[in-house]
């Protein structure tokens, strides 16, 4: 692989206008493929089957908590409110939140939960259903663990591909870490996500 500098001493005004118009030899390398995630059908905080091939062709971020949480789920869901307000610009990007409590956290608690983080119902999916296809989906789509307890579930945020690839697990605790998610977005986007 070749760079795309052009290198030597003395540059002809030519060279030089030509290797202006080049892309940068910064280009950021592409996110790495982790997995895929599987079709699946889960409910959402309106009490409404949520058919996740509605998710395909556009990025989306996904993250497991329970409402009854008092540890690390309020602080990853004001980061990912905060990731809400910040992403309105690219176009159809969800944040989909898997309960890891599903025989607690029904519809209803997860609407009034969804109310508390202030999820825009256009973007921001809460989804409950049977605790098995959420902890497949835990451990065989996004690598991050079964759902043995509640209380045992990853605290990052996955970013997927338009092509429903597992493109990065992120922490969302410092603002550093929140940005760095909004870049891994920006790279999704970047290349036709």
């Amino acid at each position: 692989m070749g760079c795309c500098c052009l290198t030597g001493r003395a540059f002809s005004r030519r060279a030089w206008l030509l290797a202006s118009l080049l892309p940068s030899c910064a280009r950021r390398a592409p996110l790495p493929i982790y997995n895929s995630v599987p079709p699946f059908t889960l409910t959402n905080q309106a009490g409404m089957a949520f058919d996740g091939a509605l998710l395909k062709g556009s990025p989306w971020l996904a993250s497991f908590f329970f409402a009854s949480c008092n540890g690390p789920c309020p602080r990853m869901n004001t980061a990912l409110f905060q990731v809400q307000e910040r992403t309105y610009g690219y176009k159809n990007l969800k944040i989909v939140s898997f309960t890891v409590d599903p025989e607690h956290d029904t519809p209803e608690v997860l609407a009034a939960y969804a109310k508390r983080y202030k999820a825009d119902p256009a973007r921001w999916q809460l989804l409950t259903g049977e605790r098995g296809t959420i902890s497949a989906l835990a451990r065989d789509a996004f690598l991050v663990g079964a759902l043995d307890t509640a209380q045992s579930h990853s605290t990052r945020v996955m970013l997927v591909d338009g092509r429903s690839r597992v493109r990065g697990h992120f922490p969302v605790n410092e603002k550093e870490e929140v940005d760095s998610l909004l870049a891994g977005i920006q790279a999704v986007y970047e290349e036709g996500h």
